[in-house]
C-alpha cells in the first residue's frame, strides 16, 4: 500500500514543533478580524482563495478566510485542495495515491472514492512525485487542522492545462454543497508593495467583476478562472475579504508577493 504523504515544509514553511504549530494557528485564528469584512454566510461559502506563502509571510491572510470557514455550524464532508504544481514534471490534473497527508499536527485521510471518480478522466494522471514538496497544497493543512481537524481532502495539483478543462473535470465536485473547494494561488511576484498593489487589485477587480485572469497576474490563474466559470454558471458571488502581500507583515517591501482572500458564496434562492 503506498504510504502516507509526510509533512514536506515543516520547519520551513511553518513550525515543526506541533505545540508551535498549534499555537501559531490558534493565535492567528483568535486574532481580531479587520473591520470592512463583507457581510457574508460562512454556511454558503461554496470556496475561498487563499495564498500559499509561509506562516510569517502568508498567515494572516490566509486566517481571515479560515476564521470565516470555522463559523459553519458544521464541517463540509470533503475539501477540494486545488493548487499549482511548482516541482515535478507532470502534466495535466495530476492526483497523489497517498491514502493520507500528515502534518506535525495530525493526517489528512484522502477522499479515494472521489479521486476514482476523478481519475476516469483522461486529462487526469497519478504522481506522488509532482506532490512530494508541492507547497500550495500543504500550506492550507495547518489551518484546516486548527478549524476541523482531520477532515477528508482531495489534493488536485494542476498544471498546463486549460480552465475550460479543469472546470469540466471538476464541476460535479465543485457544484456539490457538501465540498469546499480551496484554491491556493498567489498573485503578483516581485514587484515592489506600490506597484503590486495596483497590479493586484486590477486583478481582483477582474476577477469581481466576472474575468479571466492572467497566468502572469497569478500562479493559481488556471483555478480563479475555473472558479470564474463556476460562478458563471451557478450563481456563486465572489467577495474580496482582504488584500496584502508578503511585505505587510516582514516590512521588506522592496520585491513583494501579493496575496489575497475571495469567498465565493452560493445565494439564496
Amino acid at each position: 500500500m503506498t504510504p502516507e504523504r509526510p509533512p514536506a515544509l515543516a520547519g520551513n514553511f511553518y513550525p515543526e514543533d506541533p505545540l508551535e504549530l498549534e499555537r501559531r494557528i490558534a493565535a492567528l485564528l483568535d486574532s481580531p478580524p479587520p473591520g470592512n469584512l463583507p457581510r457574508l454566510d460562512p454556511d454558503r461559502i461554496r470556496a475561498i482563495v487563499v495564498p500559499h506563502g509561509d506562516l510569517l509571510r502568508a498567515g494572516e491572510v490566509q486566517a481571515i478566510a479560515y476564521r470565516l470557514l470555522q463559523k459553519r455550524k458544521k464541517p463540509p464532508a470533503r475539501i477540494l485542495l486545488l493548487g499549482p504544481l511548482h516541482t515535478g514534471s507532470s502534466y495535466g490534473i495530476v492526483l497523489p495515491t497517498h491514502p493520507s497527508f500528515r502534518i506535525p499536527t495530525g493526517a489528512f485521510p484522502v477522499d479515494r472514492t472521489t479521486i476514482r471518480q476523478l481519475a476516469a478522466f483522461a486529462e487526469t494522471l497519478f504522481s506522488d512525485e509532482s506532490h512530494e514538496f508541492e507547497h500550495s497544497l500543504e500550506t492550507q493543512l495547518p489551518f484546516l487542522m486548527g478549524i476541523w481537524g482531520g477532515i477528508p481532502i482531495v489534493p488536485v495539483g494542476y498544471s498546463d492545462i486549460t480552465a475550460h478543462v479543469l472546470f469540466r473535470v471538476l464541476e460535479p465536485l465543485m457544484n456539490d454543497p457538501e465540498t469546499v473547494t480551496i484554491c491556493s494561488a498567489d498573485f503578483s511576484h516581485y514587484f515592489s508593495a506600490e506597484k503590486a498593489a495596483k497590479i493586484d487589485q486590477t486583478t481582483v477587480s477582474r476577477i469581481l467583476s466576472g474575468g479571466e485572469v492572467d497566468r502572469l497576474e497569478s500562479c493559481g490563474s488556471i483555478a480563479l478562472n475555473a472558479l470564474n466559470h463556476l460562478a458563471h454558471q451557478f450563481g456563486t458571488l465572489p467577495s474580496l475579504l482582504t488584500l496584502s502581500h508578503s511585505g505587510a507583515s516582514t516590512g521588506e517591501t522592496g520585491q513583494v508577493i501579493g496575496y489575497a482572500a475571495i469567498a465565493y458564496t452560493q445565494p439564496r434562492r
